[in-house]
């Protein structure tokens, strides 16, 4: 029996997302919380969704022709998914999104790691805290 393609894809949770892993891939499982890709006034080529686990959420940005295939309560994995660090906010960008179910994920949508502010540490100026 062979094991090629079976690679188990190690997933990461939401609130283990900091600015040491931004410019790296993540994988994650989430639930679509929100989505700003039908609105009108949004001009830009990208929407932000808003996505979540168990543990947290975050802000997602997607190209507009992809979000708009994306339904609030779809469960999606993402491979490969940039972590970026904006204006010292955290933010998941691209990647592989493939739809595994819908309204089928547990979420905590009070603990939004977008909306925390990451500063330079007083005490050594090349770590990032909050």
């Amino acid at each position: 029996m062979s094991t090629r393609g079976s690679k188990k894809l190690v997933l990461t949770r939401v609130k283990d997302l900091s600015p040491s892993l931004s410019g790296k891939e993540v994988n994650v499982k989430v639930i679509v919380l929100e989505c700003n890709a039908k609105d009108e006034g949004n001009a830009s080529n990208n929407a932000t969704l808003l996505v979540g686990d168990d543990s947290g959420c975050v802000s997602l940005v997607l190209p507009k022709t992809t979000a708009l295939h994306v339904r609030l309560g779809d469960v999606l994995q993402l491979v490969s998914t940039q972590v970026v660090l904006k204006s010292s906010r955290i933010y998941l960008w691209g990647g592989k999104v493939e739809r595994v179910g819908e309204f089928l994920l547990l979420f905590k949508e009070t603990n939004n790691v977008s909306n925390v502010t990451w500063i330079k540490d007083p005490k050594n100026p090349d770590v990032l805290v909050c």
